[in-house]
């Protein structure tokens, strides 16, 4: 017998479940619940029901149904059934989607059909080009319109996914579908939100919460509802707020066994934690987001979110060994999976990547290529581009092309920390270098929050350069009390330097010597070949001003071909002033 509803054929004679003219895959147990669900879609079927039925003389747990059941509605939500299996608190499942006969092919519009066929081989472009053309079709349904949407979403192009949103939005409410309204409008405020334009994002919030206001049951719908106020709220800086909505949309989907709205709550739980200080509890909660992505239950787009906020995490703190992997994982998944509609995160974590890595030109060429693709599809995220091609400039010593882009970042919203300050450190300006990182550390965003450990460390080796002792040592044993938030290579890296800055400071360059030693040993081994650069280059000064200038040769020479290597002009430049200062035997 073949089931049809809404693109779904299910086929009990040959075991398929086919969305358009493609086979999904199923594993046997689920495809077997999948068809006990549809068969006896006019009632609620219980757990009990379902495990004597289809696991007979098995002894297994709830966990094994609600694992079968989270696969079904990945399946079924590649083709807009998100809601046709419902859970019922302590009864079961049942299945509601609408039960049709198929029409004939002959009476359908063709491009409408083209456009369907498109979406089910997830042929984005040829999906778009499709709708566009079939854009005043009578035969145009609801679900069509959020197919349109998704098609323009995952080409990055969320501006022409904003129409058949509203559409979409229209149609639902004209059949009394009013979670699928609630939907395409959560859909539009994130959109929104992408596009810096809050008002409107709130406009479509609030609509969303209008529509599923009397609905009697939950749904993954509310989840998103919650999820996207904690993202307001994060965005705002209302961390507390957002921590709290991040738990709620959490929970919920933990009910109504929906993953994708799981780990989003996972995430943002994460985000708020690390900003906070909480620095153990929002790690689990990111590995965890990102355990249960690898495990294939979440769907592409959130799947993004995930690899985006994990590697965003890392970087942020320091953990530029683990934002590597996270990133290589990330450009290979964004390849295999078209559904992902904003790669220019990709390009910008890419970018730092390269960066630490030495490749100065292609982490600047990459960042320029994520700002334009940001500004398309996240434009919320186009002032990080500018902090990170900021920062790429100032490792390369271009100071002026680096306070151009700070400006930027300034400019479109988001706080360059610590590049700017650096940048001021660079220009001989120290009050304001520590004045800058004081103001982040004391009223932080939640990006500065997740950074505080950098922040800190920065804080006190400029602060040591700059005379101010007590400010130095007070803010190094706050570190050293906070071993969570130097716990990755880099913020230790930048620990061991503030040292050494201090200990120079004291006249101690024995043990400023072996600080720094350490600091080369430990970005060497991640890989770090701009900033080993950069601490070898310290280290040279430090040891020709004790004497040891064949010590300091050998460093100062390692540097400067590191920085040869990397097409870092500037930095070559101040080699040899420092060769010419120090070294050379009129000096």
């Amino acid at each position: 017998m073949i089931f049809r509803f809404g693109r779904f054929e299910l086929d009990e004679d040959t075991r398929e479940l086919r969305l358009g003219a493609r086979s999904l895959e199923l594993q046997p147990r689920t495809f077997d619940l999948l068809v006990y669900l549809v068969r006896n879609h006019e009632r609620v079927v219980s757990k009990d029901e379902l495990l004597s039925a289809l696991w007979p003389g098995v002894i297994v747990t709830d966990s094994s149904i609600m694992r079968a059941i989270s696969l079904i509605r990945s399946a079924l939500r590649e083709g807009g059934q998100v809601d046709a299996i419902q859970t019922f608190s302590r009864q079961g499942y049942r299945f509601v989607g609408e039960l049709v006969a198929g029409a004939p092919a002959g009476k359908r519009d063709r491009t409408i059909l083209e456009a369907r066929a498109a979406c089910d081989r997830r042929q984005w472009e040829q999906a778009l080009r499709a709708f566009q053309r079939a854009r005043n079709a009578r035969d145009l349904r609801a679900d069509d319109f959020e197919q349109w949407a998704q098609a323009a979403l995952c080409l990055g192009q969320p501006h022409d996914a904003v129409a058949p949103l509203e559409r979409a939005v229209a149609a639902y409410v004209q059949n009394a579908d009013r979670v699928g309204a609630a939907r395409a409008a959560l859909t539009l405020t994130n959109i929104h939100l992408e596009a810096r334009a809050p008002a409107v994002a709130k406009g479509w919030h609030r609509r969303a919460g209008a529509f599923l206001a009397d609905e009697p049951r939950e749904t993954r719908e509310h989840g998103l509802h919650l999820w996207l106020t904690a993202r307001t709220a994060l965005l705002e800086g209302d961390l507390s707020q957002a921590l709290d909505y991040a738990k709620r949309a959490e929970a919920l989907a933990r009910r109504v066994e929906d993953p994708d709205v799981e780990v989003l709550g996972l995430i943002y739980r994460g985000h708020v934690e690390l900003a906070t200080g909480e620095i153990r509890a929002g790690l689990v909660h990111l590995d965890e987001a990102g355990a249960a992505t690898l495990a294939g239950a979440v769907g592409p787009w959130v799947s993004g979110i995930v690899f985006c906020s994990v590697i965003w995490a890392y970087l942020d703190r320091g953990d530029l060994n683990r934002a590597g992997q996270w990133t290589d994982q990330f450009t290979r998944w964004v390849k295999r999976n078209a559904g992902f509609g904003a790669p220019g995160l990709c390009c910008l974590h890419r970018s730092e990547v390269l960066c630490n890595q030495g490749n100065l030109l292609a982490a600047e060429s990459e960042v320029h290529r994520a700002r334009g693709l940001l500004a398309e599809s996240a434009r919320y995220a186009e002032g990080d581009a500018c902090r990170v091609l900021g920062e790429i400039r100032l490792l390369r010593g271009d100071f002026d092309g680096a306070d151009e882009v700070f400006r930027q970042a300034h400019e479109l919203g988001w706080h360059p920390l610590p590049g700017w300050a650096l940048l001021q450190e660079e220009r001989g300006q120290f009050a304001a270098a520590m004045k800058s990182l004081q103001r982040g550390l004391d009223n932080p965003s939640w990006a500065d929050g997740q950074r505080r450990g950098m922040l800190l460390a920065h804080l006190a080796r400029i602060a040591a350069r700059a005379g101010k002792r007590s400010l130095a040592i007070k803010t190094l044993a706050q570190l050293q009390r906070a071993t969570g938030l130097r716990s990755t290579a880099g913020c230790e890296a930048q620990f061991r330097l503030a040292r050494a800055e201090l200990a120079c400071a004291d006249g101690r360059h024995p043990e400023a010597v072996r600080l720094l030693r350490a600091t080369v040993s430990l970005w060497v081994d991640e890989g770090s070949k701009i900033n080993a650069a950069h601490a070898r280059l310290q280290l040279a000064q430090v040891l020709a001003r004790s004497g040891d200038l064949e010590a300091a040769e050998l460093e100062l020479s390692s540097a400067q071909k590191a920085f040869s290597q990397m097409d870092a002009a500037p930095m070559i430049a101040r080699c040899e002033n420092i060769r010419r200062a120090l070294l050379s035997p009129q000096a």
